[in-house]
């Protein structure tokens, strides 16, 4: 970005390349004291270069499966409406607003393992009411890979980065079709402070244990209406008492908080990386394809290659058996290049614009209200997937309530 300082660029790429370690020891690698890089970090967030470190959970050791839903509609106000679904249903993990021949929208549900047929109640709601013309719907085998935009080759000169040969070379196979973090257990047990942690980490990662701690605590002594993000189910209230009760001391309410953070992370944090606000360097576009009847031995070479050599740019796949899910950020030259070889050597594929900024693209904050924390277990009924959803995206509607998204 022109006019952007040259230190400034230098925090960026620490912050990015290092998103979790403190900043005193970030600053000790540019040399400044740790005030003055604090400093320009906070410059940063007040132009809305940056924002937090989020991260993303691994849906199948939480015992929930992956499903990329495409919804196509015929107008912008139908791109709203769908927002407004996917804001609404308590499963949705992100969505993106998509352009090609149709408006429509890329959303991620992850949702409990055999409620597939309650998601697809609630898709056909949609369709009848006429809120999409057309969706289409892939369930992942619990492979993928992320990986975020490596922010110094977003703002230089790629010329000598030959996409083409990298695409194309072969590599030693590593893929085997084997599901991901797959979870062995037929049923999980969350207590509800570890639900919270889940849903604080996903948004704000670098969030300090003892600030959570806090947080929790002026949760449980507040009532209801007095925190505007006052969040919790009244069913967690006995368990956060009891584990806030006044004979714990301070060190073992700490010490069994960090042994549940720690557990948390290792089992199902899948990746993190911090978010900036992309808008401000102007080089790239983000494409997505869904290569359909893909072979086992090419999908095999695709996810061996992205392991064994992170390309330049930012990139997620995911693997829908027969069909492969492809995303890459790359700039305007590049992507023509990537159509070209897409032509190439994919018989069947469908290509989506999708829109990464701001509220067009949006990551949800891990919701805690999915989990029954009387019968351990993720819920699932019609009311709470389909009915519920339904009545409050008509109610919103009537009111003409838009983007109604709910921490």
């Amino acid at each position: 970005m022109k006019g952007f300082a040259r230190d400034l660029m230098e925090i960026l790429r620490l912050l990015e390349n290092y998103p979790l370690k403190s900043y005193s020891e970030l600053a000790q690698k540019i040399n400044l004291s740790p005030q003055t890089f604090i400093r320009r970090v906070e410059e940063l967030r007040a132009q809305e270069v940056i924002w937090e470190v989020h991260s993303s959970l691994n849906p199948e050791s939480l015992l929930l499966e992956r499903h990329i839903i495409i919804f196509l509609t015929k107008s912008i106000e139908g791109i709203k409406i769908l927002e407004l679904a996917c804001d609404v249903h308590p499963y949705t993990s992100s969505r993106n607003r998509i352009y090609g021949s149709n408006y429509g929208l890329f959303a991620i549900f992850d949702i409990p393992k055999g409620s597939f047929h309650n998601l697809k109640i609630f898709l056909e709601n949609l369709l009848a009411k006429k809120y999409c013309v057309k969706y289409y719907t892939y369930k992942s085998k619990g492979k993928r890979i992320v990986y975020p935009q490596p922010f110094y080759n977003n703002i230089i000169d790629l010329d000598e980065f030959d996409l083409e040969a990298y695409l194309v070379q072969n590599t030693t196979p590593l893929y085997t079709g084997k599901e991901g973090r797959e979870s062995s257990l037929s049923s999980l047990e969350l207590h509800p402070i570890e639900l919270l942690i889940l849903r604080d980490i996903t948004l704000d990662f670098r969030t300090p244990m003892s600030q959570l701690i806090k947080k929790y605590r002026k949760y449980l002594k507040s009532k209801k209406g007095e925190l505007e993000d006052y969040i919790f189910p009244e069913t967690f209230r006995p368990h956060l008492e009891e584990f806030f009760h006044e004979e714990r001391t301070e060190n073992a309410i700490y010490m069994d908080f960090k042994k549940r953070y720690h557990a948390l992370i290792e089992k199902h944090v899948e990746s993190y990386w911090l978010e900036i606000n992309r808008k401000h360097f102007e080089m790239f576009i983000r494409f997505g394809y869904v290569i359909r009847n893909i072979s086992r031995e090419e999908k095999s070479r695709l996810f061996s290659l992205l392991k064994n050599e992170r390309p330049p740019f930012n990139i997620y796949v995911e693997d829908l058996d027969r069909n492969l899910f492809l995303s890459l950020s790359l700039p305007p030259y590049y992507q023509t290049k990537l159509a070209y070889l897409m032509k190439e050597r994919y018989e069947k594929f469908s290509a989506f614009l999708l829109d990464s900024f701001e509220y067009n693209a949006l990551k949800y904050r891990f919701y805690v209200g999915n989990y029954d924390i009387n019968n351990k277990e993720w819920r699932q009924d019609e009311e709470w997937m389909v009915t519920g959803v339904t009545k409050s995206i008509e109610e919103k509607l009537a009111k003409r309530e838009y983007r109604t998204v709910q921490t």
